[in-house]
């Protein structure tokens, strides 16, 4: 007993270190409040060090930008394991300027593959003059690493198909014209109609969801069409994305600090703010990403499938109800030109006998013939 309490009297002991020091001189932090007002004049107060920190990391983008320039090439169909040595190489070795002269190589890296980090097949080659662009142009269709690259000026698109109205207002590949029914592809088997509702109902209100299932499983085949009640709806789909407005948590406080001017006492004109917008992206669903283009109106698509062009038209301009009654007119007059024929029965052949297949059959045989008695 008398250790227990000789332990339980004996206190603990604080950790022997440097002691804490406090900088009295050192600027005070911004408030929360003072961070709200920075963050929408869009200057966000900073410490001397993160303000250093700042200034460095601008000078490192103002460098960046100072390496590019005017004379530079896009270069093509390169092998995967090529490296920027090997490109620089390739082109000192084959022309006549220095390697001083070769500024910036930007070669976009790809999925690893054996452990081993590959290109995309293609790089950007700034230049410090035109006669080093010039020459290293003439390099274009020449061997390298095995293959045949493509050398192009990066400023030329020279070659690219250019894009239709329709493709540059919506950002969609379909040929089919805009409209209220979209086609969406790539869905996972396990997507469901209420889910694509319920998914796509962020760009606007759904008028119907048709989605192609399996006949034996009921699930989704990976396919299906979506209609909506108006045309912007459908439109923001078919970008993938689309722009909700945003609330400010924080409206009325800032409002407060900006109605009354501290010095006169008057009240300041608030200026009328823009709403603010946040950007939603609707092209994935299940972790898979959609494909999605404008499908051709319901009734289109099914005049086209079963021949009709229009309210009782073919596609060849025929009235359809003129057509059908000379079909008539033709069936009857053949039916009564041609001679009433009894219809023959088909004969059954088989490969027994009837009597032997009553027999194998176990049926009862009639007999036949006279019957003999003895005496």
């Amino acid at each position: 007993m008398a250790g227990l309490g000789e332990g339980s009297e004996k206190k603990r002991k604080l950790h022997d270190g440097p002691e804490l020091e406090i900088d009295v001189s050192a600027p005070e932090p911004p408030s929360k409040k003072a961070l709200r007002k920075a963050k929408k004049k869009g200057n966000e107060p900073t410490s001397e060090g993160a303000a250093e920190s700042k200034t460095q990391t601008t000078d490192q983008e103002a460098s960046t930008k100072q390496q590019r320039s005017d004379y530079g090439i896009w270069i093509g169909n390169l092998g995967f394991n090529v490296s920027k040595d090997d490109l620089r190489q390739f082109l000192t070795s084959n022309c006549s300027f220095a390697e001083t002269s070769i500024t910036r190589i930007n070669m976009p890296k790809g999925a690893e593959r054996f452990g081993r980090v590959q290109n995309k097949g293609f790089a950007y080659v700034d230049f410090s003059s035109a006669k080093a662009l010039n020459e290293a142009l003439g390099l274009s269709e020449q061997l390298f690493s095995g293959r045949r690259v493509l050398i192009k000026n990066s400023k030329s698109f020279e070659g690219r198909p250019e894009k239709s109205q329709d493709e540059q207002k919506t950002g969609s590949a379909s040929g089919h014209a805009p409209s209220r029914r979209i086609f969406v592809g790539n869905l996972g088997f396990d997507a469901t109609k209420e889910v694509i509702e319920e998914h796509f109902g962020q760009c606007g209100t759904v008028a119907h969801v048709h989605v192609a299932t399996f006949q034996d499983s009921g699930k989704c085949k990976g396919y299906g069409w979506v209609e909506f009640e108006e045309l912007p709806a459908a439109e923001a789909a078919v970008k993938g994305y689309v722009f909700v407005p945003e609330d400010d948590e924080e409206e009325e406080e800032e409002e407060e600090d900006e109605g009354e001017d501290a010095d006169s006492g008057k009240r300041k004109p608030v200026k009328a703010k823009k709403p603010r917008q946040r950007k939603i992206w609707v092209n994935n669903l299940l972790g898979r990403r959609m494909r999605m283009e404008f499908a051709e109106d319901a009734t289109t698509r099914y005049k086209k499938r079963f021949g009709k062009e229009g309210e009782g038209k073919r596609q060849d301009g025929a009235d359809i109800a003129e057509v059908d009654n000379y079909q008539d007119a033709t069936r009857e007059q053949t039916a009564r030109s041609r001679p009433e024929r009894a219809r023959r029965q088909k004969p059954e052949y088989t490969r027994y006998d009837q009597e032997t297949v009553q027999k194998l059959s176990g049926a009862i045989v009639e007999s036949q013939g006279k019957k003999t008695t003895f005496d």
